[in-house]
């Protein structure tokens, strides 16, 4: 009887240390979500509660981070600035093994002072007049590029006239929308401020200022990943907003 004891105290205590070693594995493998299924095989079988339990444990102290100084850096020098904040605190990135990247090139801006300019060169972008207001992930209230509701436009906007050119061309914004306004409100109020200045809304192509809402680039399809991080980079591959994990 006493054998027969130690054998099933041994054999619990085996049994413990694989089921702590499995829930280590399969902890790990919620960080890459297209490896979990893979890792099913031998590890310990939970319901939709405990396993999202223990997805939220591993999020647990997970946030959404701003990389200002970024802007105007190179990208493999942001994404140095990025890696040593994921290595001093890995939770803030949602325990992910390392980073990843996204890297999306923006469309090249307009410079109207550039002798070549001509307001025609416009009409190569599609929906110039629309100014892109970026709003909280529930499109409740006007979070703006830099998350404190500053909302830009990056195209001239070009009258006629009877100058030299036949054209004068202006800067229109950037425009202080926090406060929790919606975006229909933040369109309201940038027209007002254009007006205010003594600038048509309808420019010398018939086209009339307008907005339009720009939610995250976050679907059910494509979830919050707090591991990875958006560098919106020019041709010449420097940072030109500040990047954001999520």
């Amino acid at each position: 009887m006493m054998n027969n004891r130690v054998i099933t105290g041994a054999s619990l205590l085996l049994m413990l240390l694989i089921a702590s070693a499995n829930a280590d594995g399969l902890l790990s493998s919620l960080r890459d979500p297209r490896t979990v299924v893979e890792k099913k095989e031998g590890a310990v079988v939970m319901d939709r509660r405990e396993l999202q339990e223990l997805k939220e444990r591993a999020l647990l102290g997970a946030e959404f981070m701003l990389f200002s100084s970024c802007i105007g850096l190179k990208a493999n020098v942001c994404k140095k600035i990025i890696d040593r904040a994921h290595k001093m605190a890995p939770y803030k990135f949602g325990n992910a093994n390392r980073v990843h990247y996204k890297v999306e090139r923006v469309r090249d801006p307009i410079d109207k002072k550039d002798p070549a300019f001509h307001p025609n060169d416009l009409l190569l972008i599609q929906d110039y007049w629309l100014i892109g207001i970026r709003t909280n992930f529930e499109g409740t209230y006007v979070a703006g590029v830099d998350d404190a509701g500053k909302v830009e436009y990056n195209y001239p906007w070009c009258m006629a006239d009877e100058t030299a050119l036949g054209f004068t061309c202006y800067d229109l914004g950037p425009w202080d929308c926090s406060g929790g306004l919606t975006w229909t409100e933040c369109c309201d109020f940038a027209k007002a401020q254009v007006t205010d200045r003594g600038i048509a809304l309808t420019d010398l192509h018939g086209n009339v200022l307008e907005c339009y809402d720009s939610p995250p680039p976050i679907s059910k399809d494509d979830p919050v990943d707090y591991g990875r991080v958006r560098l919106r980079v020019d041709k010449g591959n420097v940072v030109v907003q500040a990047p954001k994990n999520g």
